[in-house]
């Protein structure tokens, strides 16, 4: 028999999480959009668009990424290393889902293997989005691990909000950095609810919950 969601060892270890994370950063140079402003944008849209960034998807196919790590922790994840504001690979805003959400619509983790074992196992083309490259050589590492990373095929829609219901019970909840940012977002999702489709359980400062956030 299998185990209840409710009985997963989430709530006993603080190296496990329920929730996986999908940050946005800025697109500044692209549509002057900043992290904040892509995060409204999958909040009406009730989408989020998967990325084929070379280097990182492989195969023909686009993927959406979400980070399996604790809240508690990703003031390491939003280091000086990755927070460049010119050129960042991460910024303190997003939406975190439920796992048993994400599972159920076909997120999984991803495959972390060497170019050799792609060949070995015979990974097809059309699979390759789930693959994260493991390779060492010697003292030489590429490797993502610490990402704890899951992905799906393509864009990722986020349940639609019910009928007059801006909170709501689906397990998706937003990460902003700041106690000002939760103002703004809510103070935006009271006047215009009718361009919101996402409902929401929560919106988290991370600054709050990161004590000692770089950025």
């Amino acid at each position: 028999m299998g185990i209840d969601y409710r009985e997963l060892p989430f709530w006993d270890r603080p190296d496990l999480t329920p929730y996986l994370i999908h940050f946005t950063k800025n697109t500044l140079a692209e549509d002057e959009y900043s992290a904040y402003n892509n995060l409204v944008s999958i909040l009406t849209t009730g989408e989020i668009y998967g990325s084929k960034k070379k280097g990182f998807i492989r195969g023909k196919d686009k993927a959406t990424c979400f980070m399996d790590v604790p809240f508690n922790v990703l003031k390491y994840i939003l280091n000086e290393e990755n927070s460049n504001p010119d050129n960042p690979r991460y910024e303190p805003y997003g939406i975190f889902i439920e796992k048993r959400l994400a599972y159920k619509n076909g997120i999984r983790p991803v495959l972390y293997l060497s170019n050799e074992e792609i060949t070995a196992l015979g990974i097809p083309q059309s699979e390759l989005w789930r693959v994260v490259r493991l390779e060492v050589k010697n003292n030489d590492w590429i490797s993502w691990i610490h990402e704890r990373e899951w992905r799906c095929k393509g864009n990722f829609k986020l349940p639609p909000k019910s009928k007059n219901r801006n909170r709501g019970t689906n397990g998706v909840g937003v990460l902003v950095k700041t106690y000002n940012d939760v103002t703004e977002l809510q103070r935006e999702i009271d006047q215009n609810p009718d361009d919101f489709n996402v409902a929401i359980n929560s919106i988290i400062p991370l600054e709050v919950i990161c004590q000692g956030l770089y950025i």
